[in-house]
């Protein structure tokens, strides 16, 4: 008989999240008259958007980099805003998680652009999620096995709670496959629709 699950952690972008980058694209070429194929160019195809998250800037730091990089001269809290404007709560998902009534964490790959002002941007989702494991804070993204092993102590630490407690959702195979290796139990998200089916068997 499988152990039920205890705790439900859960990725932001594509799942707790839609994500359309498309639209931060827009808003950021509008904002500083770059076209949206060399924003991308420069904050993504350069690996830029990836060693944030892997925390080797702070927020202050990311800023300073984005105005040299595209000539962006606002402030952190007008780039946190563009930033996040890729995503969109998803309320069908958070309302499914909140119903079980299970502890909440969040494993993300996000950098301090969303990491820190996720209380400020979403409110109604950041109340439910006290346990927070985001790649910038830890130094290290999914699907390092690093990043696994800090949830795990954390979530030990606060709840006695072994792998096999864990339920994880993601909507990357690759993250949701590494996590079932160290024994957790794991959903690879398509819908809201198979979420709420698949909690109800494993809670």
């Amino acid at each position: 008989m499988s152990t039920a699950a205890r705790i439900l952690v859960t990725d932001l972008g594509s799942v707790l999240f839609d994500f359309d980058p498309g639209h931060r694209l827009d808003l950021l070429s509008e904002r500083t008259g770059l076209p949206g194929d060399e924003l991308h160019r420069r904050l993504f195809e350069s690996g830029f958007e990836t060693r944030c998250e892997a925390g080797e800037f702070t927020a202050e730091e990311i800023r300073a980099e984005v105005g040299a990089r595209i000539g962006f001269d606002g402030d952190l809290e007008e780039l946190s805003e563009l930033w996040t404007s890729a995503f969109r709560l998803n309320g069908a998902v958070l309302e499914i998680l909140v119903e079980t009534g299970l502890p909440l964490a969040i494993f993300s790959n996000n950098g301090p652009l969303f990491a820190d002002f996720f209380d400020a941007r979403y409110p109604e989702a950041a109340q439910w999620f006290r346990h927070r494991y985001f790649a910038c804070r830890l130094q290290v993204r999914k699907p390092e096995d690093a990043a696994y092993a800090a949830v795990e102590a954390g979530l030990r630490s606060a709840f006695d709670a072994s792998p096999r407690d864990l339920f994880f959702i993601d909507d990357n195979r690759q993250n949701t496959a590494k996590a079932a290796a160290r024994g957790w139990q794991v959903h690879t998200f398509a819908n809201a629709g198979a979420l709420r089916t698949i909690l109800a068997a494993a809670i």
